[in-house]
């Protein structure tokens, strides 16, 4: 909507906020349970690695995704889910490569269950950071929930707006969870939440990314993937298949 405030790019600085303020979790969250110094800063430092990781397959995603349905190549467009996965999977790499190698006490569990609020807050940042750019939005409509954006002929859904005040709430939902509960529950809290919401409000977004099979977009079929795991987890988490301190893994 206002791409640029002073020369200067929001959708970027809305994108830096989120991720300072996803490692600034991790931080506070690292001091509560009063981890190892040494321990908190390489963890630190393979998260900002891995950040740049998902961007790259954040873009990798979504070029793959243009060239295999015919669409325009867009430089730099990026798709949530592929920096998710790019991101959460250079994390795990370096994670098991370095740090289970070089600390004897290397706190996964600790990470699984505030690794949800993390991503969460640096995703609503970014959602924000979309709505200031103009794109996300959803379908026209004429409810007093619609905006109208500079280069669309009508008022739309800014679904942008609705996905980031979900994040927020998400967020303050799994911090609690983390930091005053220690629940081992947060990731099929954020999975299952999620999924289910992403699945739900790509009906009405309007900006055009194609249907993917049966008429939902890939987003939605990355949602269901989403709720499965989370339940899936769940379970696994419930019968201290994993997570658990009699659990053959941590895993």
């Amino acid at each position: 909507m206002y791409p640029t405030l002073w020369f200067i790019d929001l959708y970027t600085v809305f994108i830096l906020i989120g991720l300072f303020m996803s490692l600034f979790v991790v931080h506070l969250y690292a001091e509560k349970i009063k981890m190892a110094q040494k321990l908190k800063l390489d963890i630190l430092m393979i998260g900002i690695i891995a950040i740049f990781a998902g961007f790259i397959a954040a873009v990798l995603f979504q070029l793959l995704f243009d060239v295999i349905k015919g669409n325009e190549i867009r430089p730099f467009a990026m798709t949530f889910y592929g920096g998710l996965v790019g991101g959460i999977a250079a994390f795990l790499l370096l994670y098991f490569l370095y740090i289970s190698k070089k600390h004897e006490t290397a706190a996964f569990r600790d990470l699984l269950i505030i690794a949800p609020a993390a991503i969460t807050i640096a995703h609503a940042f970014g959602r924000v950071g979309c709505f200031f750019a103009g794109c996300c939005y959803g379908i026209e409509t004429n409810s007093w929930l619609g905006m109208q954006f500079p280069d669309l002929p009508n008022p739309v859904y800014p679904t942008q707006l609705f996905e980031a005040l979900f994040l927020f709430l998400l967020f303050a939902v799994l911090f609690f969870l983390a930091f005053w509960k220690h629940n081992i529950y947060t990731m099929p809290t954020y999975l299952i939440s999620y999924g289910v919401w992403r699945f739900l409000i790509e009906f009405i977004r309007g900006d055009e990314r194609g249907a993917f099979f049966l008429s939902l977009s890939p987003s939605q079929w990355f949602a269901l993937v989403a709720i499965i795991s989370g339940t899936v987890l769940a379970v696994l988490i419930g019968k201290k298949v994993i997570l658990s301190d009699n659990a053959k893994s941590v895993l």
